[in-house]
């Protein structure tokens, strides 16, 4: 039976075991691809701040992106944890819309106008992606169904009350 709460207590361990080991691979790798290079170069070249002002602007969204993994990753815990399943996924939709569309705005209008501050792009200040736009409305889109299923439950207790 897979609608049981044993399987899915499990299934949500087994998962939030895997979404772990994604979030930190994807966080070291970060790390490692924006700043490894003051080890390789050394903190005493001569253009050091500036690499890592456009090296810090470009890792903004993955911050974002990398939050909403994490609270994935919290969500399968409390759900493996036998929580209620409801109050744990609408938290989950808001979080991750959030993290999701803040991510694709800062990656579509903040990093390019940054980079075009610092001197460290073609000279646009919006990157048209459609990736980017993808993201934000379906963060955007997690955002209000979590706030739907706030609202259906406060109606069920509204309901539940009456009869």
């Amino acid at each position: 039976m897979t609608g049981h709460p044993d399987v899915i207590w499990r299934q949500s361990a087994s998962l939030r075991t895997a979404v772990t080991v994604l979030f930190v691979s994807l966080a070291a790798l970060v790390v490692l691809e924006r700043f490894g290079w003051i080890a390789v170069a050394g903190a005493a070249s001569p253009d050091v701040m500036h690499r890592l002002g456009v090296e810090l602007a470009a890792a903004l969204p993955e911050v974002f992106y990398l939050l909403a993994l994490w609270w994935i990753r919290s969500a399968l815990s409390s759900c493996a944890s036998g929580e209620f399943y409801a109050p744990v996924l609408t938290r989950m939709l808001r979080r991750v819309g959030a993290c999701v569309a803040i991510g694709a705005v800062l990656n579509v209008a903040v990093v390019p106008s940054l980079d075009r501050l610092l001197g460290a792009s073609p000279g646009y200040w919006i990157a048209f992606d459609v990736t980017g736009c993808v993201l934000g409305a379906i963060g955007l889109t997690l955002f209000i169904l979590a706030r739907v299923l706030d609202r259906a439950r406060e109606l069920q207790t509204e309901l539940d009350a009456i009869f």
